[in-house]
């Protein structure tokens, strides 16, 4: 009897707590957690002086796709192929005419209302190819290349006969700005085939220097970049990376085929940009800075075969032309037998050279150069990138 009714009382205890329990939980617990959940997916975010949550965040990022979308475009790459006919053996062939063949596909935006669009040198190489751009509407459009640059991945098209004004894509004031864990929003033709993908990620490095190499062009040293793990994909990697403010930030030009989630974009601003599309104006070209020195880089043994006093970096031979005439290098006082040291406190290396440094740059920028004289004293020299 003692028994079942120590088991009929324990039982009541554990109901008489379970009711407790849950009272205190729903009524006290439940409301904190809310709290810290709310907390959480509220993180703000200030944009244009107003703050943004998690849920506001989606909404923005929706809308901005959106608005931009008219600005990014799809670019359709042709060739004409020749057709041959062969004997049964296959020893003998004759050609018997030709067919044109689309090729390729891409992303690109325009930075002109009158139809001059952007996009990456490594897309628009060929002059053989017939290029053509639909639009967010689906309109078709022949373009021609108009300039390549001869330093970075960069190239300028327009649309031949345009009948509209178009959309053209704001661009970040100053690269500076740019962040580490930032959001960056990649829009494109992914995979050659999926017009208008978007993908959303943060900006996971900056400076970042590759050899990006490409089957039909090779390979090319590419400095000062941006790193995202915003997806970008073949097809992809020649449209924008955009800020929050539907911003360009700058241009998806590469990514990693032995990583995951590394991609790579060169940088654009208000001033580049207004720069390149003068330059193409003007010259129909893509003036590009110069110093005007040719140099060779310093290596051990051409440190003992010259007596150098420095084991680094880019060494002015004394020969004729390695100062060219009437450059800013000339006129600033730099002379044959200068080693160059650093350019604007970036150290001059054979992993990363003059050229490299100055990349990014455009004509007129100035620049701080430090240089070894040959009594070894060292020197600074400020000037302005001339252009070539």
């Amino acid at each position: 009897m003692k028994t079942k009714i120590l088991i009929v009382l324990i039982v009541l205890s554990s109901v008489i707590s379970w009711v407790i329990g849950s009272y205190i939980f729903l009524y006290y617990v439940t409301p904190e957690l809310n709290n810290v959940i709310t907390k959480t997916i509220t993180q703000e975010i200030v944009k244009d002086g107003k703050t943004i949550t998690i849920t506001d965040l989606q909404s923005e990022v929706t809308k901005l796709v959106q608005d931009v979308g008219p600005s990014v475009v799809n670019i359709i790459i042709k060739k004409d192929i020749d057709l041959y006919r062969r004997d049964p053996w296959g020893f003998f062939q004759e050609k018997v005419g030709s067919v044109q063949k689309q090729v390729w596909w891409g992303s690109w935006f325009f930075v002109a209302k009158d139809g001059t669009i952007m996009t990456n040198k490594h897309v628009v190489y060929d002059t053989t190819a017939k290029y053509s751009v639909i639009t967010n509407d689906g309109k078709e459009y022949d373009a021609s290349v108009i300039a390549l640059d001869p330093l970075t991945d960069l190239a300028i098209i327009k649309i031949e006969n345009p009948d509209k004004e178009f959309q053209v894509l704001e661009i970040i004031e100053d690269e500076k700005h740019i962040n580490i864990g930032q959001f960056a929003i990649a829009i494109g033709n992914a995979l050659w085939e999926f017009q208008n993908s978007v993908s959303f990620g943060v900006i996971s490095g900056k400076n970042r220097s590759i050899e990006a190499s490409w089957v039909w062009i090779g390979t090319q040293k590419l400095s000062w970049l941006l790193q995202t793990d915003t997806a970008i994909n073949p097809g992809n990697s020649w449209g924008p990376l955009l800020n929050l403010n539907g911003e360009i930030v700058w241009i998806n030009t590469a990514i990693a085929g032995n990583g995951q989630w590394l991609g790579f974009s060169i940088p654009l601003s208000k001033k580049r940009m207004s720069y390149i599309l003068s330059s193409v104006e003007k010259y129909w070209e893509i003036k590009r800075p110069l110093i005007g020195i040719s140099y060779i880089p310093v290596s051990d043994s051409l440190v003992k075969e010259l007596w150098l006093k420095a084991n680094y970096w880019a060494y002015i031979p004394n020969e004729n032309g390695s100062i060219l005439s009437g450059s800013i290098a000339e006129k600033s006082g730099i002379e044959s037998w200068d080693i160059i040291l650093e350019i604007d406190n970036i150290k001059v290396t054979l992993e990363n050279p003059i050229a490299s440094i100055i990349q990014n740059k455009i004509p007129g920028d100035s620049i701080e150069i430090k240089v070894l004289k040959k009594d070894g004293k060292e020197k600074i020299f400020s000037l302005e990138l001339g252009e070539y």
